[in-house]
């Protein structure tokens, strides 16, 4: 007898509703063009909001993949780029190039096994055994380092997977305080440690948005000191916070044992890809610190960060391990989020043909934010829109949430002449705090999905620490950026 292959149904509801949402992004995409421009906005420039607005739906209501599409055709279409235009600004990046090859890369450590070996290599150190409250800062921190070197939902689960077997060695049960405070803390280690590292996922994706926009670059060392001492400062909050307010037993893990927790010695195969991480990140980082009349600062400079990461991928891809090449391009592609590559795809040339004088958008958008913000300070302008990014990427996928309110900071600061970096910085750390609602990001579903914790417990931790982080990250910004950013 032979057996037919079955796929789940879908609702006639499901249907229903994909196709109404799918009818909404389209008629937005095509018809706002057909509306009187508002001066200043041009006929382009009414065009090029309809693009947005339709993509931005899509974006909320179905997916990332078909809308981003959608999106780059109407910008043949009606938004005035030609085909060659469209596809050279969009995947044609390169921006969205290095994205790519830096998703290869984080697939290649998470393939050797480099993250786990690494947070375990850290919790296991000498000096923290035996101290409770410092082995789960170490803790925190190497889950944070893992959402810098990955992203936040491999380093959840990775952490997770750690935090189980502590609790499995030290006697937890589920319900304790103690795994309900880390299964949390995990989540948040992960979120913004994400934040860490500029040339990949978010920041990159907002970044690159607002470096399209406005032809400008914003220095990397600069902001991973920014993000650096923003993460620090919130471990250590959180830690006061789950010491003198949450105040679960920690007494059962003074006597931890490393060997515990398994054997923490990293293979030859894990040393080089260590080795080729601290390679990047140097070769990247290198620019910003060394003139650029030495030879080799002047080679990186010419080749770009787009260039560094495929020269690192090239050098992986040619070295061979057992005959084979040690980093297997093909299988490694596999680990790429192409949703935020399509996000960059599509928002690169869009942003760009929207900062174009012949739009009218910009005095458009500097019309309306004006009267709003002319007589406050740059600070309070880019706080609030810090404080819109942190609640709007509760509901909405945050790394949509930050490309579009770039176009908003552009006008706004190329209009009044002020310093756009505090804004753009607070919009890029305020989206990594979207863990309060399971829509915000996976990460986040994984935590409301947690058999060791409850909606309750998330919803009575998690409010005050994203309002404190929150008011680290302006405080960090308002002190840090005059030193490291120029107007």
């Amino acid at each position: 007898m032979s057996e037919k292959c079955s796929t789940p149904s879908v609702s006639a509801t499901a249907r229903f509703s994909f196709l109404f949402h799918s009818f909404v992004c389209l008629a937005v995409m095509f018809s706002v063009r057909l509306l009187p421009p508002v001066p200043p906005l041009t006929s382009q420039g009414m065009a090029l909001i309809g693009i947005f607005l339709g993509v931005l739906y899509g974006w909320i209501f179905i997916e990332i993949i078909w809308p981003s599409l959608a999106g780059m055709l109407a910008l043949v279409l009606i938004g005035g780029l030609s085909p060659a235009e469209m596809l050279g600004q969009s995947f044609g990046s390169s921006t969205v190039v290095m994205m790519f090859f830096i998703f290869v890369f984080c697939a290649a450590i998470n393939h050797y096994g480099v993250s786990k070996q690494l947070s375990l290599w850290i919790i296991t150190r000498k000096f923290i055994i035996g101290r409770p409250w410092l082995f789960t800062c170490m803790f925190l921190l190497s889950v944070m380092l893992l959402g810098g070197l990955t992203s936040a939902s491999p380093a959840t689960l990775i952490g997770w997977s750690i935090l189980y077997g502590i609790c499995d060695v030290c006697g937890y049960k589920k319900g304790d305080d103690y795994p309900k405070m880390m299964v949390f803390g995990v989540v948040y280690a992960a979120l913004v440690g994400m934040s860490l590292i500029p040339f990949k996922q978010l920041a990159l994706t907002i970044m690159g948005t607002y470096e399209a926009i406005s032809g400008s670059s914003i220095d990397y060392a600069g902001y991973m000191v920014t993000a650096l001492v923003i993460c620090l400062v919130c471990s250590l909050l959180f830690l006061l916070f789950a010491r003198f307010v949450v105040r679960p037993d920690v007494g059962r893990l003074e006597n931890l044992r490393a060997e515990a927790l398994g054997s923490v010695s990293f293979s030859g195969s894990q040393k080089i890809v260590l080795g080729f991480l601290v390679a990047l990140v140097m070769l990247l980082l290198i620019p910003a610190f060394l003139p650029e009349e030495l030879p080799p600062v002047g080679l990186l400079r010419r080749i770009g960060n787009t260039g560094v990461c495929m020269l690192v991928i090239a050098v992986m891809c040619a070295l061979r391990s057992n005959g084979r090449p040690f980093l297997p391009f093909r299988a490694m592609t596999g680990g790429v989020a192409w949703g935020i590559i399509f996000i960059l795809a599509l928002v690169q040339p869009l942003s760009g043909a929207m900062a174009a004088p012949e739009s009218g958008i910009t005095p458009f958008f500097l019309s309306v934010l004006q009267p709003v913000f002319g007589s406050s300070s740059p600070m309070f302008f880019a706080a609030c829109m810090g404080l819109l990014a942190l609640c709007l990427c509760q509901f909405i996928n945050n790394g949509a949430v930050g490309a579009a309110l770039m176009p908003v900071i552009f006008s706004y600061c190329s209009g009044n002449g002020t310093n756009p970096v505090p804004a753009v910085i607070l919009v890029v750390m305020s989206v990594h705090l979207a863990f309060l609602t399971p829509a915000a990001t996976s990460a986040a579903a994984l935590l409301h999905g947690n058999e060791w914790t409850n909606s309750r417990n998330i919803w009575k931790t998690a409010p005050p620490v994203i309002v404190v982080s929150w008011l680290v990250m302006c405080a960090s910004v308002l002190l840090l950026t005059p030193l490291f950013f120029q107007d």
